[in-house]
């Protein structure tokens, strides 16, 4: 396997690029535009500033070479991201960057199409907590629980409400960078009940998000009438987000037994029951419980199984010195080269190589 690029900074791989590049769909003076190193990737990503507290994004890429990040986030900030062309394409995200470290490898790719926004404070705090009020009462508290296990980290024990730790994490003025992955600095359950969460909220692009997505793209504008049209369309965008999130799955009752399903899919990585076993403890059938995952994951229930057992697998292997074989064992895997396909298959990398990388960063 090829031994992977190493970018230890995000800018290590963003060149200065020109406003006046001909890819751009529309642009500024006042854009900052970078280009990538040829070796590793074509495209461009195009930031647009509307206010001190918003973003915009526009990135088009195509990654030719597999890279690893080892690298700070981005502080300071909470991030909408909408996947218009590539593995996650007619998908939003919401990602909150609390100036952890990233650690993750990217394979070389199809072309990679998206719009991001990006809110730093104050106007972070009003959609930060929406987000937040727009998660069930469990999926709330867990979320809850994350930010005060990173806001221990930073403060040393200082405990204090949700929305002090929230504006304390995402200060530029009150902490520095940690320069830890955050599966180094969650404990296990934790973390394991997190990656879960990540795994539900993955939301559709709805038409009504796409028409404002292409009004943004096709900006008729220049100038200050640029900036206050596209921060209009981007907070908009933003409103749109948070609408369609309330209709996940994750907020309906009726997918009860499907999260009862995960429950115990997670809690039996190593054993799990049979198919036909697992639906008779949740109440359901073969068929709705297969329909229910994909409706929810994405995936079959042991698609989803086997993200749990991978996702346990790369704590472990950030966290511990247990050789390879002893993790996948508790991962529920027979045999090390058996986990070693499973995992270089999902993350790029073989295992132990992938725990030494861990390694070198938390040193």
């Amino acid at each position: 396997m090829p031994v992977p690029a190493k970018i230890n900074h995000i800018r290590h791989w963003n060149l200065s690029g020109s406003p006046d590049d001909p890819r751009l769909l529309h642009s500024d003076p006042s854009d900052a535009v970078f280009i990538y190193p040829d070796h590793l990737c074509q495209g461009y990503s195009q930031e647009i500033r509307l206010q001190d507290d918003i973003t915009l994004g526009i990135i088009d890429r195509t990654l030719t070479q597999a890279v690893m990040v080892d690298a700070p986030r981005y502080g300071h900030s909470i991030e909408f991201e909408f996947q218009l062309a590539g593995p996650q394409a007619g998908y939003s995200f919401f990602y909150p960057h609390l100036r952890v470290r990233d650690l993750h490898l990217m394979q070389p790719s199809s072309r990679t199409f998206k719009v991001e926004i990006f809110l730093d404070l104050p106007v972070l705090m009003t959609y930060f907590q929406a987000f937040l009020d727009s998660l069930p009462p469990q999926r709330k508290i867990l979320a809850e629980r994350f930010l005060r296990a990173i806001y221990r980290y930073y403060s040393g024990g200082v405990d204090l409400n949700t929305a002090s730790i929230t504006n304390r994490l995402f200060d530029p003025a009150a902490n520095p960078y940690v320069y830890l992955p955050f599966e180094q600095i969650l404990p296990d359950t934790l973390y394991s009940d997190i990656m879960a969460l990540a795994q539900e909220m993955p939301c559709p692009i709805t038409p009504a998000m796409m028409s404002v997505i292409g009004q943004i793209l096709n900006c008729p504008y220049s100038g200050a009438t640029r900036r206050a049209y596209l921060r209009r369309k981007a907070l908009k965008l933003v409103s749109l987000y948070l609408e369609a999130f309330k209709q996940l799955p994750l907020n309906n009752p009726d997918f009860n037994c499907i999260y009862q399903a995960e429950a115990i899919l997670r809690s039996n990585i190593a054993n799990p029951p049979t198919l036909d076993v697992l639906a008779r403890q949740v109440g359901t059938n073969r068929r709705k419980l297969n329909e229910g995952f994909h409706q929810v994951y994405g995936t079959t229930p042991f698609g989803y199984l086997r993200n749990c057992r991978l996702n346990q697998a790369k704590w472990l292997l950030m966290t511990s010195e247990c050789p390879v074989e002893e993790i996948a064992s508790v991962v529920g895997y027979t045999s090390r080269s058996r986990f070693a396909t499973a995992f270089r298959q999902q993350l790029g990398i073989n295992p132990k190589a992938f725990q030494i990388q861990a390694w070198q960063c938390a040193s």
